[in-house]
């Protein structure tokens, strides 16, 4: 006699990595309005980078030692994780940098204009078909942005809106670069090296110019460390979100990030945006949600045995 089919409710296994991913998208986006409460206690951006990476850096390493992780990086997976290293790179320096010169809310607006940029690459490069959908959420970002920034231009400082740019820039190599990675390649050893990589640079800049600074009151010092420490709990809550949730359902809680990364910095730093600049903030997120859900969903995958 055959047994009948067993059906699992992987209900609780969902609602898990939306939590995940509710969690992962408010560490990254409190994170960037912590950094500026950094700079405003006395530190800056090299110091900030420095820490940034050197405690994750530690952390991650001690973590796969316990789990008996390899620090390899698998055959054939070099130039995509080559790839992933440079954009994170380019993050950490160009959205950690921009904050130190512009205001959070606007830092914000211009990265987040990167999986938008991404979906037109891969259409210029025919790598995907972009229908309506995705061009309309690529026209209305451009909008966006331009409405925010627009009355601000003249007084803002063009090196934070060129760190902004090239965190942006960053963001879609980095995504594009993660497309490649092969299935077998752990997301640990590319975040271990991506960090190293940041350190190799910082670092020695760092000594050479005498630019450490460290933070001047006990709450620089602890925004620092909830810097350091959100960034490594968001980036295990993303990878668990993806793990339980589906990549559609963390890609939509992850719109999240933008809209808590500007609210954070309106209750905690008194930034405000004019009703113009409001108006082009809610379009840009809204072409975040528009390109995310026109992609086509992935169900989730099961819990582990």
């Amino acid at each position: 006699m055959t047994a009948a089919p067993v059906f699992r409710d992987y209900s609780a296994t969902s609602r898990l990595g939306l939590v995940l991913a509710v969690t992962g998208a408010l560490g990254f986006g409190l994170m960037i309005t912590a950094s500026r409460m950094t700079y405003d206690a006395g530190s800056n951006p090299v110091t900030l980078i420095c820490a940034r990476a050197g405690v994750p850096a530690l952390l991650l390493a001690l973590v796969m030692l316990a789990r008996g992780t390899s620090f390899a990086i698998v055959p054939g997976a070099g130039r995509a994780v080559a790839g992933v290293i440079l954009g994170q790179l380019g993050i950490t320096i160009g959205y950690l940098s921009a904050v130190a010169y512009i205001p959070v809310s606007l830092a914000v607006l211009v990265f987040y204009a990167y999986p938008i940029l991404v979906a037109a690459v891969l259409a210029l490069t025919r790598h995907s078909h972009v229908g309506w959908t995705a061009a309309l959420a690529f026209a209305a970002a451009f909008a966006g942005l331009t409405l925010a920034l627009t009355p601000s231009l003249a007084s803002l400082d063009p090196r934070g809106l060129g760190f902004a740019l090239c965190a942006t820039v960053a963001g879609t190599i980095l995504l594009l670069a993660a497309d490649r990675l092969p299935p077998d390649q752990g997301m640990l050893p590319v975040c271990l090296h991506a960090n190293l990589a940041t350190l190799a640079l910082a670092v020695p800049y760092a000594l050479i110019t005498g630019s450490l600074a460290a933070p001047q009151a006990a709450a620089g010092w602890g925004s620092l460390a909830f810097v350091c420490l959100a960034y490594l709990a968001a980036f295990f809550a993303m990878i668990g979100a993806v793990r339980y949730a589906g990549p559609l359902r963390t890609a939509l809680a992850f719109n999240l990030e933008p809209v808590i990364a500007i609210l954070s910095a309106v209750l905690l730093l008194g930034e405000a945006l004019g009703p113009v600049q409001t108006l082009g903030a809610a379009l840009v997120i809204g072409a975040l949600v528009l390109a995310t859900l026109a992609e086509r969903p992935s169900p989730p995958l099961p819990p582990p045995a």
